[in-house]
């Protein structure tokens, strides 16, 4: 059994990806490049120098640099820089509007942390908040439950994300083959339609 848990330890940091909350950005900005690069899951040092130069900018308004802030925080996520981008969405929390996307994110720094109960807060926070894509939250509670070893639970939330938007369906196809192959899923955990 031990040997299964490390070989499933493993499989899932290969192939984690949690879903983020990039916040939109209007204009032809460094603003709205660093939007797309977050929204793509670029990780380049160019792709924060962009995020930097507009947070730099004096003419930016006040919620396009908390949206930059809140970008720059996924790319830095994306680069495995968690702690830096925790420091971007500190200052961004302090925007009302942007509260759930904060939280959603500040969950995924510390998942990548292995802090999975307090990510498990603020994802519930970032569903109390009212984050617009809901199947965001039950997939990176799932991810988090996972790695807590709570695979029945993991894969409830994995289902509702995908009731939620069915574009998830490949990532959850790849979930289940790898928690297959370590031995970790139950027959009771097939989707009724598989």
């Amino acid at each position: 059994m031990l040997n299964k848990l490390i070989i499933f330890s493993f499989l899932i940091f290969l192939g984690s990806s949690n879903l983020n909350a990039a916040v939109t950005v209007v204009g032809s900005s460094d603003a709205l490049i660093c939007y797309k690069h977050a929204k793509y899951g670029y990780t380049t040092q160019s792709s924060i120098f962009t995020c930097l130069k507009a947070i730099s900018d004096k003419t930016i308004s006040k919620k396009d640099l908390d949206a930059t802030r809140i970008n720059l925080g996924i790319i830095y996520n994306n680069k495995s820089k968690p702690r830096l981008a925790l420091e971007q969405f500190e200052i961004a929390f302090k925007n009302e509007s942007m509260k759930a996307e904060v939280l959603l994110n500040q969950g995924n720094s510390l998942l990548l942390l292995k802090n999975y109960k307090g990510a498990l807060e603020k994802y519930q926070a970032s569903y109390e908040n009212n984050l617009d894509d809901i199947s965001a939250i039950y997939f990176n509670k799932g991810m988090a439950h996972e790695y807590l070893g709570n695979i029945d639970e993991a894969v409830s939330f994995y289902k509702k994300a995908v009731t939620l938007n069915p574009s998830l369906i490949d990532y959850f196809e790849n979930k289940r083959r790898k928690l297959k192959e370590a031995g970790l899923w139950n027959t009771s955990n097939e989707r009724e339609n598989s």
